[in-house]
């Protein structure tokens, strides 16, 4: 799942890399951006967020104990139904954009031209929304089924397309074809992980029964789910109406600076989490509580030692690493410090962001969602005022650190919440690993200080060359200073990675 993944941000790096090169940070790039977000919003509120959720716990507990029949009944009927309501929801989309978007745009009204380009890149991608649907369901089911390698390489293909696509058709219609590149990676995260399902045993039936118990069961998980996955991606969207008000480039900014959060948060909790789920589930399935514990413990402790790092690193290294990446071409010095500033603000909330994903999978399976969704509620209404705060002092690095710190809120909230329902999740073991992971960070961020003082006295111009070798340099001295201290300080964590690394197979 970590190859997987991995491979996955490495081609969404180089996604960035071909619209930075050719688009920069534009008045086009911007209205792609928020054009984007919505049907990406309904993708995760439909699907990944809420359906995922809710499908999850429930087609684990068929699977142990109705048998297979039933079981890829319940997938049937769910796909079918997926099928019908994403599908209505396209064309609604379609064709109410003009009358919704200058209610999302709020700061392109007195750009007409950036207006209208806006409605129609919404409407060219709504489509997107039904095919990464029935992707996101058909990964679940995988995920069930014990299946990560398809559905971990599937986001590889949606790369793929939009890069392909940028660079084939740019010079034919622009920035639409970003747009069109959506379209045809969506479809093919879907058909990708089709030969899977069906080695699985998956045959498809047009099934549309409301009454079916397992329906019925997931749909009630799934409306508070629903509301819960729109608190959190309602928070991102609301970040992007509050950047429009500020100077071109700054809805860009923040999605360049949140792609390359993206990197650690995918390689790590996100696939952890993935993996974790269903495990999760069939624990709780068998009310074993004390398995559902340990396993919550021992995940947060692993997304310390691995987040924490990698927060620090970016801190230190954030606008080489941005000019590095992306600074060629139409992408400007400018951009570079616009990106790198949001980029500082949210590593602050880096290992918040995955621990929440750690600890809203432990509710869900346990077939609570109304306790995330309350959390979540509350961690908007503290987003939104940390932006009307932070907004004027900071620009687009408010909002940023308003977003980590809606995130460390939610973090906390969750975590009283299920030492309420389980009892201690790790207690005075976790904060002493936290504690730990904070230590050997901080002297790795020394490290990479003291080696960026030397590389400035060699090179005080700090050419594109030399950045590369310091990038190089930096994460080869911060991986030895991590793993020297976590062996020194004898981290658990470090002991288990090391083991699953080279463990016989």
């Amino acid at each position: 799942m970590s190859i997987g993944t991995f491979i996955s941000r490495i081609t969404g790096l180089i996604r960035l890399q071909v619209i930075a090169y050719f688009f920069g940070y534009s008045q086009a790039t911007d209205a792609f951006w928020l054009a984007f977000s919505l049907p990406n919003l309904l993708r995760a509120l439909l699907a990944e967020g809420a359906l995922s959720s809710a499908f999850v716990p429930v087609f684990s507990e068929y699977c142990s104990t109705r048998g297979e029949r039933e079981a890829w009944r319940l997938v049937n009927n769910i796909f079918s139904l997926l099928l019908l309501i994403t599908g209505s929801v396209v064309l609604l989309g379609v064709f109410f954009a003009p009358f919704y978007i200058p209610y999302f745009a709020i700061g392109f009204r007195g750009n007409p031209a950036q207006l209208n380009l806006t409605v129609y890149l919404v409407q060219l991608m709504w489509p997107f929304l039904l095919f990464i649907s029935l992707a996101a369901l058909v990964m679940a089911v995988l995920n069930c089924k014990g299946h990560f390698t398809s559905p971990a390489f599937a986001p590889v293909f949606f790369n793929f397309s939009l890069i392909i696509s940028a660079i084939i058709l740019i010079s034919r219609v622009g920035i639409y074809s970003l747009a069109i590149g959506v379209i045809f990676g969506g479809a093919l995260q879907l058909f990708v992980q089709f030969p899977s399902l069906i080695k699985k045993g998956f045959k498809y039936q047009f099934i549309i029964s409301w009454k079916d118990e397992g329906v019925r069961r997931v749909f009630k998980l799934i409306v508070p789910a629903i509301l819960g996955s729109i608190t959190l991606q309602i928070s991102v969207l609301i970040t992007r109406i509050f950047a429009s008000t500020l100077p071109v480039g700054s809805i860009s900014g923040l999605q360049y600076a949140m792609r390359l959060i993206q990197f650690p948060l995918g390689l790590f909790p996100i696939a952890l989490s993935t993996v974790i789920f269903p495990h999760l589930s069939s624990l709780a399935a068998v009310k074993d509580i004390e398995g559902v514990r340990e396993s919550v413990g021992m995940g947060i402790k692993i997304l310390s030692f691995l987040l924490i790092p990698s927060s620090v690193g970016l801190i230190m290294l954030r606008k080489e690493l941005v000019a590095v990446l992306f600074q060629h071409g139409a992408f400007s010095l400018q951009d570079t410090l616009i990106t790198s500033q949001a980029l500082f603000g949210y590593c602050l909330g880096l290992f918040a962001m995955g621990a929440v994903m750690i600890l809203t999978r432990a509710f869900y399976s346990l077939q609570d969602v109304v306790t995330p969704l309350k959390v979540f509620i509350l961690s908007l209404l503290v987003n939104i005022a940390f932006n009307f705060i932070l907004i004027r002092p900071l620009k687009h690095q408010g909002l940023a650190l308003a977003t980590s710190l809606s995130v460390i809120f939610n973090m906390g909230l969750l975590t009283f919440w299920l030492k309420r329902r389980l009892g201690s999740i790790g207690g005075y073991s976790l904060l002493i690993s936290i504690l730990k992971a904070c230590l050997a960070s901080t002297l790795m961020g020394g490290g990479i200080y003291l080696l960026s003082l030397l590389f400035n006295l060699l090179n005080p111009d700090f050419s594109f060359f030399w950045m590369v070798v310091y990038i190089i340099f930096s994460l080869v001295l911060g991986v030895g200073i991590i793993a020297a201290s976590s062996y020194l300080m004898k981290i658990e964590e470090f002991k288990i990675l090391i083991a699953s690394l080279f463990k016989p197979k």
